[in-house]
């Protein structure tokens, strides 16, 4: 029988590319990766890497044992399922990543319900970007994540994950309270916001959709600053910098002179609860899954901001 560690850590050095990125994923030395490489060669009667050039590559065998490793993680994670459903409460381990609007907004008041309806529940949370968190819970190192994408643009659906769509997260322009704005019946046009400063976000599918807009309508603009934190884009616009555009989920009580405003047609996330398909019947995973549901239904349910709103 292939040892199960041997199997993972084939599969880390095939999906990361090299044994040091691959020690570094499993928090092992090189030399530890090394040596399991070189037993579960042994196991296998066969080269399982192979090197050309400076690059170690996959053989044929390395590839029936990296499907052999997918296929024990899943057993393992339907075991567990089964193992759980046993217990009278929810309880054990589970591990919750999300980017950080959601963490804020979605997933601290969700782990408070669940603390308070499961207290045998061991919740740890990470802060990832939906990159991150998918190859994450595909290496089983995440069990549920919260994700990302864009009305106009969906993520492909990953094989042995299951999605649950929350809700819709729509952009809003972010201006100083007196900044004069043409203000129709469904908010702000961008058409009507030429000549403006922005802060705009890196690069990514939020950037892209204001970029391609400015360019699409041929509106004069100047990008003044590229920043990540949503707390320093606000501070910007606070200051007279610039303007932006932000997602309400997790977005804090705007300063006084700061104003949120809609945007007509403006680009909306998709909010997505993921986890691994094995693991659908994990009354933990269950159980978050409809936490996060609930406190996305009570958000719902609050008006939304209307125009000229305080955010």
């Amino acid at each position: 029988m292939f040892n199960p560690d041997h199997l993972r850590t084939l599969q880390a050095v095939v999906e990361e590319g090299t044994v040091l990125a691959a020690a570094d994923r499993l928090r092992l030395t090189p030399s530890a990766v090394s040596q399991q490489l070189s037993r579960l060669q042994r196991e296998a009667g066969q080269p399982v890497m192979v090197r050309q050039g400076r690059n170690l590559v996959p053989t044929d065998a390395a590839d029936v044992l990296v499907r052999l490793a997918e296929r024990v993680v899943d057993l393992d994670e339907r075991a567990r399922a089964e193992l759980e459903t046993l217990q009278e409460e929810v309880s054990g381990p589970l591990v919750v990543a999300a980017f950080a609007t959601a963490l804020r907004g979605l997933v601290a008041p969700a782990v408070t319900r669940l603390g308070e309806r499961h207290p045998h529940l061991e919740i740890t949370l990470r802060e990832h970007s939906p990159e991150e968190s998918i190859p994450a819970l595909l290496r089983g190192e995440v069990d549920l994540v919260v994700v990302h994408d864009w009305t106009d643009r969906h993520a492909s659906p990953r094989r042995g994950l299951q999605a649950h769509l929350l809700g819709l997260d729509p952009v809003d322009l972010v201006t100083l309270r007196d900044e004069p704005l043409e203000l129709g019946p469904d908010g702000v046009d961008l058409d009507d916001l030429g000549g403006r400063v922005w802060i705009d976000d890196t690069p990514g599918v939020f950037s892209d959709w204001l970029l391609e807009a400015f360019a699409q309508r041929s509106l004069p603009h100047r990008i003044g600053a590229t920043v990540d934190s949503v707390n320093t884009r606000v501070t910007l616009v606070a200051e007279g910098f610039g303007i932006c555009l932000l997602p309400r989920l997790g977005r804090e009580v705007l300063p006084d002179e700061v104003v949120a405003t809609p945007l007509v047609e403006a680009p909306t996330r998709r909010i997505h609860a993921v986890h691994r398909e094995a693991s659908a019947r994990r009354p933990a995973v269950e159980a978050a899954v409809a936490a996060l549901d609930a406190v996305w239904q009570e958000r719902e349910e609050l008006p939304n901001s209307p125009a000229r709103d305080d955010g």
